[in-house]
This record gives structure tokens, sequence and C-alpha cells, in this order.
């Protein structure tokens, strides 16, 4: 494949995951190292992307339209004629360039050298290359990206360090030029029909999307939240256009489903993050046919099994010792297309959805470990002995994968559907399973701290170790609306109404829609204006 060193690839599915979401992941982790995926069309082949702290740098992408000499002749920095002299004169090296190396020199290197462009008009330039070859790679709808860490040998130097891509106007541009209705409402699932509703953490990043103001005015049209279809008809704008920003906003974790369900045993609170409940379908209902529903409980049940008595991989994936590679990536297409938690709903299976997250991450580490060719050669000899493998798939590294990212994010929503019906136990199980892959996110040990409050005996006991977990997080990440509601929350049980006001009031300045914490402050005014009420 080409990659760097004797780093182990991450196998990311496509049509799984789509390439918005893994490059926005990529972003979230700072990751530095090499992408490989395949690029269609007549000019076919394996392509790679090399990021740098989670921002594109560099890519092979084969694209005749976006040549570097043609950019800079479109963006003022060459006039046409400069632009073919300097091609010609790379093309005849025994004339103009006798004083060069038979290496042949980049064109952009030969400008610069030739002073006819300086460095930093070169970055700007192949910052715009790049961007716009990896918009067409936005075509992509299925098949896998190998993501592999660490330092990699980008063709760049210093002319060219520093041309970092922008990765979330990339996302909204490639989704923008190759993501149809039919598309967006494949990978969203639900939600394309769902209510809406802007997270707080777009007001942090908004400019960097670099918005029209046609744009802006769809943002507008999802306040307090709407459809896809009624923002369409609050901004004028085409269903289209609509769904290409929502789609790029949920992509990137900056738009949530707005439900308006609310939990009594949690004060009503909607859980900052949460998106609608799943609707189990019932046997039958639908296309569900109880023999297909049996069959595929049936598989289910012998997988966890499996994951429960530690099954190695080739037990997992169902292949033999001797399976190769091709063998091994075809039982992982058949297994992945079956388990994917998202595949579920289309199929009237929803209800088993956090069974098959289970199930499916075990089966992603399995697929990982027998696509490596050293890691599958280890383990086969090892089970041709007689020995077993231990515990654990592999070297563990400090960050968080690419796959724990999304893990978490899965995780950390079931986690919230859990805490609105006040189940805090599988709540708590859920936030600390999320917190282990993505041990940095705040949010999550503020949700952590509140269930771990609300099933305690003695919350009295727990309160102030409850409020300085709050605090810390809020020390960390002051845009917390959840650790601000929570806080609110402590101090009303408190009696402390004038710093649980101050709370509700921070966590609105953060998330103005927030119902809950407008209903506290009403309820504190309330108690205000009638001293003598209970």
């Amino acid at each position: 494949m080409g990659t760097p060193g004797a780093a182990t690839a991450e196998v990311v599915d496509l049509q799984a995951i789509g390439l918005p979401r893994l490059v926005f992941a990529l972003l979230r982790q700072r990751f530095s190292g090499l992408v490989a995926l395949q690029q269609p069309g007549p000019d076919a082949g394996e392509r790679s992307v090399w990021f740098q702290g989670g921002m594109p740098i560099f890519t092979d992408w084969v694209s005749a339209t976006d040549s570097l000499g043609q950019i800079l002749v479109e963006t003022g920095q060459l006039t046409p004629d400069e632009r073919d002299r300097a091609t010609l004169a790379l093309q005849s090296p025994q004339t103009e360039l006798a004083d060069v190396p038979a290496t042949r020199e980049r064109l952009g290197h030969y400008l610069v050298r030739r002073r006819l462009l300086t460095t930093a008009q070169l970055r700007k330039a192949l910052r715009i290359q790049c961007a716009r070859k990896l918009v067409h790679s936005f075509a992509v709808r299925s098949g896998e990206a190998h993501v592999t860490g660490g330092e990699s040998s980008a063709p760049v130097d210093e002319h060219t360090l520093g041309a970092q891509v922008n990765a979330l106007e990339l996302i909204f541009a490639g989704v923008s030029a190759h993501y149809d209705l039919a598309r967006v409402a494949a990978e969203m699932g639900r939600l394309f029909e769902a209510p809406l509703r802007v997270r707080s953490s777009l007001l942090r990043y908004r400019a960097h999307f670099h918005f029209s103001p046609a744009d802006e005015a769809v943002l507008a049209a999802f306040e307090p939240s709407a459809t896809i279809a009624e923002a369409a008809l609050r901004c004028g704008q085409s269903r289209l256009r609509v769904a290409q920003i929502a789609y790029t906003l949920w992509a990137c974790q900056m738009l949530k489903g707005a439900d308006s369900a609310r939990d009594t045993t949690t004060g009503g609170h909607a859980v900052v993050g949460a998106e609608p409940p799943v609707r189990k379908a019932s046997i039958g209902a639908g296309t569900t046919d109880p023999a297909r529903l049996a069959s595929f409980t049936a598989e289910l049940e012998r997988l966890e099994a499996g994951v429960r008595a530690g099954a190695h991989a080739f037990e997992l994936m169902g292949v033999p010792l001797s399976a190769g590679r091709a063998e091994v990536k075809a039982a992982w297409h058949g297994l992945s297309r079956r388990f994917h938690p998202d595949a579920l709903a289309h199929q009237e299976l929803g209800h088993l959805r956090e069974r098959s997250a289970a199930v499916f991450a075990s089966l992603n580490e399995a697929y990982q470990i027998l696509n490596d060719t050293r890691q599958r050669e280890e383990l086969s000899s090892l089970l041709r002995a007689g020995g077993r493998p231990g515990g654990g798939g592999g070297p563990s590294t400090p960050a968080p994968t690419t796959k724990e990212i999304l893990e978490s994010e899965m995780l950390a929503r079931e986690g919230d559907r859990s805490l609105r019906a006040g189940h805090f136990d599988r709540a708590l199980e859920r936030y600390r399973q999320a917190a282990a892959r993505s041990p940095d996110e705040v949010e999550l040990q503020a949700a952590i701290a509140w269930c771990e409050y609300q099933r305690s005996p003695d919350k009295t006991a727990l309160r102030g170790a409850t409020e300085a977990t709050l605090r810390g997080v809020l020390a960390r990440q002051p845009r917390c609306a959840r650790a601000h509601y929570y806080l609110g929350l402590l101090y009303v049980q408190a009696r402390d109404d004038e710093t649980a006001l101050a709370s509700f009031t921070s966590a609105l300045a953060v998330e103005p829609e927030m119902l809950d914490a407008k209903r506290q402050i009403h309820a504190i005014e309330l108690r205000y204006s009638s001293p003598g009420e209970p």
C-alpha cells in the first residue's frame, strides 16, 4: 500500500462511515499520517492523502483540470504566457535549465527559484490545488480507506510546508459537490425526516465553513428546530441545499436531533447532544420477516457468545487459519453489511442496535488484525502451535483511533437515551465505555458525574464531589452547557436559588434553546415573586 514504516493501518468501510465523517474524525484527533483509498473512473488506482495535525496537506489524486499552472493563472499569480513559458522551459532542460540536475524540477520550485512566485504564493496555490483534488474524492461511496498514523513521507519541503487544507471547508465543498438528496437520506437515516437543531459548538467553528449569506439563512431556519423540509420552506432555499448543509453539520457533530420528549425523572432535561430515541420495531412490523429475524438473532447470539468466550479473530470472522487477505476481506464485507448498527433500522431491527454495536466493534477489531499480514501470520502460528492469544488485539496508543472516536460517539448517544428514560445504571455504563474510547471528551465526564450522583442512595454526601467534578469540567471547557445545567440542579436541591439562576443562565448562553433551563429559571422567578409559597 506504500504506507510509511511498519505501522498497522486501520481499515474504514466508507459505505458504513462516509468520507465526511471520516475526515472530521481525523480532524478531531489531530491525526498525522496517511489515508489510502481507491480512485474510481478512467484514472482508477490507489491514491493517498497525507494529513498533518488533522488537516490534509497533500494528495496524489489525479485530476487533469486542477493543474498547478492553471490554478496560478486563475488566482492571478501568473499570466497565461508566463505559465506557458515556464512549462516549456521545464520540458527543455538543455536550454533554460542547463544548471539544473537531470531530475525533473517541479513547476512550483522552478517559479520560486526564478522569482516569478514567492513561497507564500506557492503554498496558497498548492493548498487550493490539494483542496480541489480532494473535493473529487467525496464522490466515492463505498470501498475501504486505510488509515495509517505516524510520520509520513509526504512529498512536501520547505516551500510547501504549511499548505494545510481547511478540513471543515473541504467537507462542506465535498458534500455540496457530490451529495444528492438520496445520498444524504441514506447516510442520515431517521434524522433526515426528524426535527433538527444546531449544536452550540457551531458558534466556535462557524467561520471555518465559509458559508455564503444564503447558507447563513439556512442555519437560521433551524432555530429553534426544524426538519430539513421545514427549514427549506422557512428560508426559501431548495430542499437539496438545505439537506447538504444539514448533513455537513451533522457529519461534523454540529447538528443534532431535536428530541421533544422530556423525562420527568431528570427534571425534564433534554441532554445536550442527544438524538431522538430509536423506535423499536415489533416482530412482523413493516418489512420484517419472522424467519429472517430469527436467523439474524441466532447469528447475533452466536457471535455474542464467541466474544464473551474470548474467541480469536479467525473464529469471529468465520475463516480458516489458512485464509488470505482476499478471503478475510470478503468475510468482512458480508459481516459489516449485516451487523453494522446503522444498517439495522432499514431492516426493522432497530431494537437490536445496542447488541449489534458491541458485536460490530469486536468484528472490526478482528478484521484489523487479520487484514494485517504480520499480525495474521503471528496469530495463525500461535494457534497452530496450540496456544491462545492474550487479551487485546494489538498494541494500544495514547491517542484515540478513528474507530474509537466513532464508537465513543455511538455509545454516548445510547447513554443519552438511557438517561432521558431515567435508567441511570445503563446510562453510566454507556458513558464510561464512551469515555474509555475518548478520554478527553469533557461532556462525557459531566454526564458520568451526574449519573453517579443520581444513582447514589446518599446524594447529600456525594453533592460536594459532584459539584467539584462539574466545576473541573467547566475549567477545561467553559462552554459545556450540560455541566452548567447539572450545577444548576444541584443548587436548586440545595435551595441556593441565586447561584442556580446564574448556572441556568450560563447554560442558556451556550444553548439558547435549552427549554429545561428556561423552565428552571421561570420556576425560580415564580418563587421570588411569591415568597410565601412553599
